[in-house]
């Protein structure tokens, strides 16, 4: 002490300097996640529903309407539809993707993704605001289908083991499509978010649209830093029914906007032996047929133009059978390029089939249709102002077999009681550098 106080009166002092620290970088997420809102349900949307449910079930068998649950039964949480926000979820990563979920139908607004000089552009089909996905022409842009993706002849089903016939409801003349008249895509779905994932539910009640068993279903969307959007689908039910949800993004990977001439470009590669044989109403026969030496092998890589003239129906709408491997969890499906922009899509699940689709029902601007009255080009407006028309965009839907339950020799498509439904799709963006040969 005594020192310290010679030390401090001869006015020697030592200072000691202190190293300066500096303010370290923020670091750029990887992706980030972002959310705001897309609009409301009308107010009468749960009116609408439940009028069309009631027309719907004096459809179905009286059975069917003797076992549907009374009011008083019916609890809030028994349907996703009387949310009325419709949330929106924007992920962008740092390679400049930028991809758009909104919770009504669990559906994909917008993915834009950089061609080869770097700019992006958006690649899927849509609408700019929600009123425009209630319209009854909507194709199921983006939008989760469920809870039976594709056709259901008849809309007759049996469930085995029990072997109980039930009727669904037939939206495409006598037939069942995409989950019926309000399927997964048409309800707003619950949501919430755990890290960059965003995880949509909603519960199916027994007997809508005729379906057994209560469905809980699960979607979860995710967007990773190497441009791929992650799709994991789960459900479970409270009786044996049936389940095929798959997602139905219409790409162009030129842009969405650019119609059929730029789209008849693309190279497509599909992982496939065999797709399943349909007749003049395009409902599956249960035959599955080699696509060696017809117009629908793609298994070594084709351009669009020059197949899809060689397809008497107008255009692609077929399933293929996917050549998996054993005990493989995510397949490759298919690789779609656009040569002049470099964009390349390369699709993943863990599901039997696809359904390949050129967009051959889009409004066709040459189309001319003579009767009793005549009429001509429709257009079918969305993002942007585009004008949406046939062939000018495709899908690529990763699903089950359609109409799976009614053939034997199809993969299975009944769930039950303590069982999980699990469908995974992985979408993955890139660039082509250099020249495709």
């Amino acid at each position: 002490m005594a020192e310290e106080a010679e030390e401090k009166a001869s006015g020697d002092t030592v200072s000691i300097a202190k190293p300066e620290t500096e303010p370290k970088p923020v670091k750029t997420p990887d992706v980030e996640l972002v959310i705001d809102g897309f609009g409301f349900m009308p107010k009468d949307y749960d009116t609408l529903i439940k009028s069309k449910r009631s027309s719907i079930l004096k459809k179905l068998p009286k059975v069917v309407q003797d076992s549907k649950p009374g009011e008083q039964d019916h609890s809030p949480c028994a349907s996703s539809s009387n949310i009325d926000i419709v949330r929106r979820y924007t992920w962008k990563t740092k390679n400049r993707m930028t991809v758009q979920v909104i919770t009504y139908g669990a559906t994909i607004t917008s993915i834009q993704v950089p061609d080869k000089k770097g700019v992006p552009d958006d690649v899927i089909a849509g609408f700019d605001t929600l009123e425009e996905y209630f319209q009854p022409r909507n194709p199921y842009f983006g939008a989760t289908i469920g809870r039976y993706a594709n056709f259901i002849r008849d809309g007759s089903v049996i469930v085995k083991p029990s072997g109980r016939v039930y009727m669904l409801s037939t939206n495409r003349g006598h037939n069942h499509y995409n989950g019926g008249h309000i399927g997964f895509d048409k309800v707003n779905w619950r949501s919430y978010v755990t890290g960059n994932t965003v995880i949509m539910t909603h519960v199916s009640e027994r007997f809508h649209e005729g379906y057994p068993g209560t469905v809980m279903a699960q979607v979860a969307f995710e967007v990773t830093c190497d441009n791929s959007l992650k799709i994991e689908m789960k459900c479970t039910t409270s009786d044996p029914t049936i389940v095929n949800l798959s997602s139905a993004p219409y790409f162009n990977l030129a842009g969405h906007h650019c119609g059929p001439e730029v789209m008849y470009d693309h190279i497509f590669t599909v992982n496939a032996d065999k797709y399943t044989a349909v007749d003049d109403d395009g409902l599956v026969t249960g035959q599955k047929n080699i696509v060696g030496g017809t117009a629908y092998d793609f298994r070594v890589p084709r351009v669009l133009r020059t197949m899809i003239p060689k397809i008497p129906m107008g255009g692609y709408d077929i399933n293929y059978c996917i050549t998996q491997g054993t005990e493989q969890d995510l397949t490759f499906h298919a690789r779609c390029l656009h040569p002049l922009s470099g964009r390349v899509l390369e699709v993943y699940s863990n599901q039997p089939g696809m359904q390949f689709y050129t967009g051959n029902l889009l409004p066709d601007p040459d189309k001319i249709v003579e009767g009793k009255k005549k009429y001509g080009y429709v257009p079918l407006m969305g993002k942007n102002g585009t004008t949406y028309r046939k062939h000018g965009l495709f899908c690529v839907m990763p699903q089950n077999y359609p109409d799976a339950v009614n053939h034997k020799n199809f993969p299975n498509s009944v769930l039950n009681p303590g069982e999980v439904y699990v469908h995974k799709i992985q979408y993955k963006f890139g660039i082509l550098l250099g020249k495709y040969v």
